[in-house]
């Protein structure tokens, strides 16, 4: 039976496109370790591996133990994501993250608008 941390987790490693093998290798475990992680009630990693895994799927600790993001509303695996790919860029790529968004778009976006002055 799938718990809701094993769910969120299964979640975010799809949305990433990675195989449990991919995240075991990263965070230095067993692939069979990882699916328990995902399939099985009662499974308590420690803080070090619950680490290794938000920093190999590019969330938070808070994004895998189910503390919502502020400011959005029901975020998918792949808004939280996003916007932590995002969050981690430099200022210039976000600029041009923000001008490759208004060409296909034609409207500045909300954060495009509130970096111009």
């Amino acid at each position: 039976m799938q718990n809701p941390f094993g769910k969120r987790l299964r979640e975010f490693r799809e949305a990433k496109g990675l195989t449990l093998q991919q995240v075991a290798d990263n965070v230095g475990c067993t692939k069979a370790y990882i699916w328990e992680l995902e399939m099985r009630e009662g499974q308590k990693p420690t803080a070090e591996r619950l680490n290794a895994i938000a920093k190999t799927l590019g969330v938070t600790i808070q994004d895998l133990l189910g503390e919502p993001v502020e400011s959005m509303q029901s975020p998918s695996p792949t808004d939280v994501a996003f916007f932590r790919e995002y969050a981690g860029m430099s200022e210039a790529e976000k600029s041009k993250y923000r001008d490759a968004l208004k060409l296909m778009f034609g409207t500045p976006t909300k954060a495009g608008s509130e970096n111009k002055s």
